[in-house]
């Protein structure tokens, strides 16, 4: 809701699934999240994780959502997870980190205002 209320485009919504894995709990590089375009689904892994932790990548993968959403990803426009092969990718990667982290301290912010 904060983001649409902000006039995020993340709408339609994506699917979301929580996972309990311990094969990715278990292994420092293991996934935390991650973002389907073409299936317009977010995968939240959450066993073993502080729940603010958890917000945070659902606030890095709903910003992917929206790029998606706006055409910048999906539909093999990218070709590897590596930010080191693709300066694309980097630029998409900096742009999810910088506001998916703002987005959710903003609502944590307001949240503990409001106690």
């Amino acid at each position: 809701e904060y983001m649409m209320d902000k006039g995020m485009k993340i709408t339609p919504l994506p699917g979301i699934v929580i996972k309990e894995d311990i094969t990715e709990a278990q292994d420092f590089f293991g996934r935390t999240a991650y973002y389907s375009p073409d299936k317009r689904k977010l995968v939240l892994y959450t066993l073993n994780r502080h729940p603010k932790d958890v917000m945070r990548s659902f606030s890095h993968e709903m910003i992917h959502h929206m790029q998606n959403l706006e055409g910048r990803i999906g539909g093999g426009r990218i070709g590897t997870t590596n930010v080191h092969e693709d300066a694309y990718l980097q630029e998409i990667e900096k742009e999810a980190y910088l506001e998916g982290n703002m987005c959710f301290r903003e609502w944590t912010d307001m949240i503990s205002k409001n106690e």
